[in-house]
């Protein structure tokens, strides 16, 4: 009888052991947290209007008020741990103010319907010390549910008024204020809004309100399948350049954890305490070598299934495609000048007068001896014209079409020290392409300005500034353009612009 009941128990605990591994079944033992980062001290992400804690989204409704939002390091405005979310409805810096301005944040979770969750935070509003409406009730805290699991916070009519009736000076807090209450899911989604209010259209106010502990307790739903996980990887990476690989995943009970791996080594990975439902994640990869690299993402859900999703990708090596774009391969002659060998020129004519050298004065080299010096001058003429242009331009072939490629330049624009020019932006430097790779200049509809704004004293140069781009190949082959430009029809006037270390690299 003793052994027949020794073997019942163990049968017993083998059955609970077995229900207890089972992924996705919910047991008896106290309600478990639905929202992830509630603490917020699982990190921020950047936002248009600030910091938002992991796992949430933001919403304001603009007009005359400026938001923002942070991550909260200072302790007397932490419940516990060391991040509060700090919400801020300011009105400075403006003629007036709207009344009923709103910003707040959310989170959408899965629940089990019918059942009950236990919601609570905590939280404190300030104001400026001298603020008159820090006693009227003219700063509120509200929340509101959707209980279909909806993301527009505009259409929520159940918003609820928390009673925090204390608004601290804003350099001089109080203790963090609690609330609690009970919500019934009606679906097997809902979110969860909490929002600021600052009620009238008063200017030249500061509203800050610090969020911690916010939590939402209750039956977790039963795992429905593995999770769903996809990626996003770059088209024609290059062995050495940095890459974003985004990664989504999403499952009924939320996802807790997402990896990635290159041919085996993890690249980063992500966790969250409790699962978002759908989870988007930018990873950082810098593929180390060329040829085939097997991605691989990994994502668990809060029930531990798992899943996974890889992908290969022909990663290309780094080549340069410009002959001589540090000008240390020599120059030859032409009609105006000397131009860089593997360069063409062009200008515009008219009066101007247009010259290119073969610069050697090292204050206006990047490196090595030499470096390209374009000039437009307007002296010895009864007038000018404007717009005077002048420049260099390569085509280049082997280009794999779609890939995105690096234009790198450094340059620098000098004029006499006495023209009143060198200020107003008269002097500029663009660039541009001719998808067919042909060699007219004058075809080029793409023009884009690089933004070297200083025009140094001619015989005072300062330093080289250095200009990146990356765009993608339209073609196999397409001719790189760069034109010196001198807006006005002024006379009497030297633009001197040196160029230098020119490079275009990509995919190969």
């Amino acid at each position: 009888m003793y052994r027949r009941r020794i073997l019942i128990s163990a049968l017993l605990l083998a059955v609970v052991a077995a229900v207890v591994a089972a992924p996705g079944i919910q047991l008896a033992g106290g309600p478990t947290e639905r929202l992830t980062n509630g603490d917020f001290e699982s990190g921020f992400y950047s936002t248009p209007v600030g910091l938002v804690g992991n796992g949430w989204h933001w919403f304001h409704n603009d007009g005359q008020a400026t938001y923002g939002f942070y991550d909260e390091t200072w302790a007397p405005v932490i419940y516990d741990g060391q991040h509060s979310q700090l919400i801020e409805i300011n009105t400075f810096c403006r003629g007036g103010s709207d009344a009923d301005r709103y910003a707040g944040i959310y989170q959408r979770v899965a629940v089990v319907p019918g059942e009950t969750y236990d919601f609570s935070l905590h939280g404190m509003l300030r104001a400026l010390e001298d603020d008159p409406d820090r006693e009227n009730y003219s700063y509120r805290v509200q929340f509101g549910v959707s209980y279909d699991g909806g993301t527009d916070w505009t259409v929520v009519d159940n918003w609820v008024e928390i009673p925090w009736n204390t608004v601290h000076p804003r350099l001089s807090p109080g203790s963090m204020e609690s609330y609690t209450t009970s919500l019934t899911a009606t679906g097997n989604r809902l979110t969860l809004f909490i929002r600021v209010w600052k009620k009238w259209g008063t200017a030249r106010r500061e509203l800050d309100v610090n969020f911690d502990a916010i939590s939402l307790k209750g039956a977790m739903p039963v795992d429905t399948g593995v999770p769903t996980v996809s990626m996003v990887v770059p088209d024609y990476p290059v062995a050495g350049w940095p890459y974003s690989v985004v990664v989504h995943s999403s499952n009924d009970v939320g996802i807790t954890g997402l990896e990635l791996y290159d041919d085996g080594s993890l690249v980063g990975s992500v966790s969250y305490d409790v699962g978002l439902l759908s989870l988007n994640h930018d990873f950082a990869w810098k593929p180390d070598s060329a040829g085939p690299h097997t991605l691989k993402a990994v994502a668990q859900d809060a029930s531990g299934a798992m899943a996974s999703h890889q992908v290969t990708v022909m990663v290309g090596e780094e080549e340069q495609f410009l002959t001589n774009g540090d000008f240390e391969g020599g120059f030859v002659m032409g009609p105006n000048g000397e131009v860089g060998v593997g360069w063409g020129w062009f200008h515009n004519g008219g009066q101007a007068t247009y010259g290119f050298y073969d610069e050697t004065w090292a204050p206006v080299i990047y490196e090595g001896d030499h470096s390209q010096l374009i000039e437009i001058n307007t002296f010895c003429r009864g007038g000018s014209d404007s717009d005077r242009y002048a420049g260099i331009y390569q085509t280049v072939d082997g280009l794999t079409p779609g890939a995105t490629y690096q234009l790198s330049l450094y340059g620098m624009l000098r004029a006499l020290s006495d023209d009143d020019d060198r200020e107003n932006y008269s002097y500029r430097v663009q660039w541009g392409t001719d998808p067919l790779g042909g060699s007219d200049w004058m075809l080029v509809d793409n023009w884009v300005e690089i933004p070297w704004d200083t025009v140094y004293d001619r015989l005072e140069p300062g330093e080289m500034d250095e200009y990146t781009v990356m765009f993608q190949a339209p073609a196999s082959k397409v001719t790189i353009f760069i034109r010196a430009w001198k807006k006005w029809g002024s006379t009497r006037k030297e633009l001197d612009v040196n160029l230098d270390n020119i490079t275009l690299k990509g995919y190969k």
